[in-house]
C-alpha cells in the first residue's frame, strides 16, 4: 500500500496545514484564492505560489507533474471553512461518507452527481467539487482532500466508490 503524500503527520502535511491556518486567518488572500473559477486562475494567486515553493523541500516534488496538481488543491482548500477546524483538520470521517450521510431523507450529494463526479477527469474536477463542497457546508479533511485531488484516477475514484455507496440507504 502507498503511503499517504498528505498525511498529517509528514512533511507535506504539515506544510499544507500550516499554510491553510495561514490562509484561514488571511481573509484577503482567502477570498482572492475563492474568486479563482479554474485550477489554472488558482495558480496565478500569490498564495498559491506560496504554498507551491514550500512544499518543493518536501517528497511531493519527487512526483511527476506536482506543480500542475497543486493549485486545484490550494483553490479548493480556500473553500473550507476556517471556523471548523477541527472537521478540516481532525475529523478522518472519508470525503465520500461526508457526501453519502443523509440531509433529510437523501444524501448530502445524490447518487447522480456523485456518478458523475467519479467521471469526471482531474482537469474537470475544480468547479464540480468546489459545489461539492459547499453541499457539504464547507466541510471536508484537508489532507484526504489533498491526497484525493493529487492522486484523483481509477485508484481514489475506486475508494471514493467503495467509501460512499455502501453508505446510502437502502432502497426497497
Amino acid at each position: 500500500m502507498r503511503e499517504r503524500t498528505f498525511a498529517p503527520d509528514n512533511p507535506a502535511g504539515n506544510v499544507l496545514r500550516e499554510w491553510w491556518l495561514a490562509l484561514a486567518d488571511n481573509r484577503g488572500d482567502r477570498a482572492e484564492l475563492r474568486r479563482a473559477r479554474s485550477a489554472d486562475d488558482a495558480v496565478l494567486i500569490p498564495s498559491t505560489v506560496q504554498l507551491v515553493t514550500r512544499l518543493r523541500d518536501t517528497d511531493v516534488a519527487q512526483h511527476r507533474g506536482w506543480i500542475e496538481r497543486i493549485p486545484p488543491i490550494a483553490g479548493l482548500a480556500a473553500h473550507l471553512d476556517p471556523d471548523a477546524r477541527h472537521a478540516i483538520l481532525e475529523d478522518a470521517t472519508p470525503l465520500p461518507e461526508r457526501m453519502a450521510r443523509l440531509k433529510g431523507d437523501r444524501p448530502v450529494v445524490s447518487e447522480l452527481r456523485f456518478r458523475r463526479l467519479l467521471r469526471t477527469p482531474r482537469h474537470d474536477l475544480y468547479r464540480p467539487m468546489i459545489r461539492i463542497l459547499a453541499l457539504l457546508d464547507h466541510q471536508a479533511n484537508l489532507f484526504e482532500l489533498a491526497e484525493s485531488l493529487f492522486w484523483w484516477g481509477p485508484g481514489i475514484q475506486k475508494q471514493w466508490a467503495f467509501a460512499y455507496f455502501p453508505k446510502l440507504p437502502k432502497t426497497a
